[in-house]
């Protein structure tokens, strides 16, 4: 089963799993405003030579247009779920975007050799092959590549605070720009955490902006955002993450482990 979409002036092929909501929807997803943004951030202030991680790839639409945004870069595709990185290979390889390398991991705060995950719209549980997978650290892979990593795609329905606390050596060393998803209703329900905690502790470590039609970045307020976030757009946004200069490895696994404790503490 396929589908045929237009990214960066490009027809690109996709295949994937037939029942699966993300690829039945891949035309409307292409279209709609966080693939906008990614795109208007992406023309703005990514260099063709940029590295890039795109964490949570599903398919590889995110990471296609990484891959056309930055032709003489390189984008490293993390996808856990092994049906869904089978498919995120073939689609690599049909459309010719050779600049990309797919891991097939789960990212998190520590490594493990098995991991159970959960993802998806309503947060059900994969089947047992899927839901068993390696866990690693930003960090711990980061160690085996030459290059600066220059841009981060985070989008892993809830559990950001993980996946950037086992990356604290390389956010400072590397100072990333990452671009997230801040979903309400994944951090309250998956993190079971407020989305307002969590975003004073997002505030706490990064400058937070949004994204404009032109590609143009504007600070934001916290609590503002987050109550717009949840009355006003659907509990899904767009942000864009910068570490603080005076954040450092040791601050963000502080300031991050204590989210983690609290989220702990309300499982």
């Amino acid at each position: 089963m396929k589908q045929r979409i237009v990214l960066a002036g490009r027809t690109l092929e996709f295949d994937g799993e037939e029942g699966d909501y993300y690829f039945q929807n891949l035309s409307e997803f292409s279209h709609g405003p966080g693939e906008r943004n990614l795109q208007r951030f992406a023309a703005r202030h990514l260099h063709p030579t940029s590295t890039c991680l795109d964490i949570g790839a599903r398919i590889g639409l995110t990471t296609a247009s990484l891959a056309l945004a930055c032709p003489k870069g390189h984008v490293y595709a993390f996808e856990p779920s092994p049906k869904r990185a089978l498919h995120l290979r073939r689609n690599m390889t049909a459309n010719a975007l050779s600049n990309t390398t797919v891991v097939e991991r789960a990212l998190g705060a520590a490594c493990a050799a098995n991991s159970a995950i959960v993802r998806d719209p309503g947060w059900r549980p994969l089947s047992v092959d899927d839901a068993r997978v390696a866990m690693e650290t930003i960090d711990n892979w980061s160690a085996a590549i030459s290059s600066p990593i220059d841009f981060v795609n985070l989008n892993v329905g809830g559990y950001e605070a993980h996946v950037l606390a086992g990356g604290a050596e390389t956010l400072a060393r590397d100072r990333p720009v990452i671009f997230m998803e801040f979903n309400s209703v994944a951090i309250a329900f998956a993190a079971r955490r407020s989305p307002l905690s969590f975003a004073e502790t997002l505030w706490k470590l990064f400058d937070v902006f949004e994204i404009d039609e032109d590609g143009v970045l504007s600070a934001l307020d916290a609590r503002l955002f987050v109550f717009d976030n949840m009355v006003r757009h659907g509990c899904v946004d767009d942000i864009v993450l910068d570490l603080k200069a005076d954040q450092d490895a040791e601050s963000i696994r502080e300031v991050l482990a204590n989210e983690l404790e609290a989220e702990a503490a309300a499982a």
